[in-house]
């Protein structure tokens, strides 16, 4: 147990004295070093008195030599003295100048970097092209919303932009409706080529034919499956196609509902003066219509067709097709 013990001893010993060496040797490295500075700096300021003191006139004799030699001496010995103020400063200079450049080129880097066009297509593979665009999440437009019209007054005050496309099928149903034999529809179908050729002047639409065969039979299932293909947004004011496009996960922008949104809501209580145009579903009921559109049911009014008089608002409901507003005559 005893030799053990001193094994211990004699280890710990020899680290300690290791650790002392190595730490009187870097002591004596860094007292070496500075002295070697402090010396190379008293040499720079001797050897410039020495050249500065040759401009002192010799009309002293020998007398101007010791004094040159004096000179040269002093100043030896104040750059040796002045060695830690001055390397204090070097130091403090140098660790600034080395800041101010290193934020200088990472601002800089930063900034260019910043300015590289970014592109993060919303799927993966190649993007599939109508001529030379690359389509990314495009609108895709119904019949019905060509038709409704209200498209281009969206896009002419900026709340669509982007690219925008017309499939050949969609311009097919559109040709049938303008040949149609009825005449209201003839004049929608014929309204509906006069809004494609207006969206195609707003600046902030792409419009664009899409040629291209697709899949399916009917018109809705076709778009359907082109709005899966390109991950489009499908535009219309076609309730069932809203229904079976959210179905398919699909994207839509429907026009009706957009309009209802930015409808004006009556509060219950407040008053609102109608017009009574035909009766409800129930026979006591009157219905007229707001500026907007919106359906006003007022109870007890069926007597008053024809009729403008003032009511009270009782409450809103949110339906599929739109708002309506329950009312009740002032007393």
């Amino acid at each position: 147990m005893l030799p053990t013990t001193n094994l211990w001893q004699n280890t710990n010993a020899k680290v300690y004295l290791a650790l002392i060496y190595s730490t009187l040797a870097e002591g004596f490295i860094f007292v070496r070093l500075q002295l070697v500075l402090r010396l190379i700096l008293a040499f720079l300021f001797a050897t410039a008195a020495a050249i500065f003191s040759q401009l002192i006139p010799p009309f002293l004799g020998e007398a101007s030599f010791m004094i040159r030699v004096l000179l040269t001496l002093a100043s030896g010995g104040i750059g040796f003295l002045l060695f830690p103020q001055v390397a204090r400063s070097v130091r403090v200079i140098t660790l600034t100048t080395f800041n101010f450049v290193v934020h200088r080129v990472s601002s800089e880097v930063s900034s260019q970097i910043s300015r590289f066009p970014r592109f993060n297509p919303p799927f993966s593979g190649a993007l599939p092209q109508v001529g030379s665009l690359a389509l990314t999440r495009p609108l895709i437009l119904d019949t019905s919303a060509i038709i409704d019209g209200r498209i281009l007054d969206i896009a002419k005050t900026g709340f669509i932009s982007g690219l925008a496309l017309l499939p050949n099928f969609v311009l097919t149903e559109l040709q049938q409706v303008a040949d149609s034999v009825d005449s209201l529809k003839r004049a929608r179908g014929r309204r509906g080529f006069e809004i494609v050729e207006e969206l195609k002047k707003v600046k902030q639409v792409k419009m664009e034919v899409w040629d291209k065969e697709q899949n399916g039979k009917l018109v809705d299932e076709k778009l359907i499956n082109l709005a899966k293909s390109l991950h489009g947004r499908i535009v219309t004011t076609d309730y069932n196609l809203n229904r079976l496009a959210s179905v398919s996960n699909i994207s839509v922008l429907n026009v009706n509902d957009l309009a209802n949104a930015v409808k004006t809501m009556s509060l219950p209580g407040e008053s609102l003066e109608i017009k009574i145009v035909h009766l409800g579903k129930d026979s006591s009921q009157g219905v007229g219509y707001l500026p907007d559109g919106t359906m006003v049911v007022v109870s007890e009014a069926a007597d008053k067709i024809g009729q403008t008089f003032e009511v009270e608002v009782t409450k809103n409901i949110q339906t599929p097709a739109g708002r309506m507003v329950f009312a009740k005559e002032l007393d």
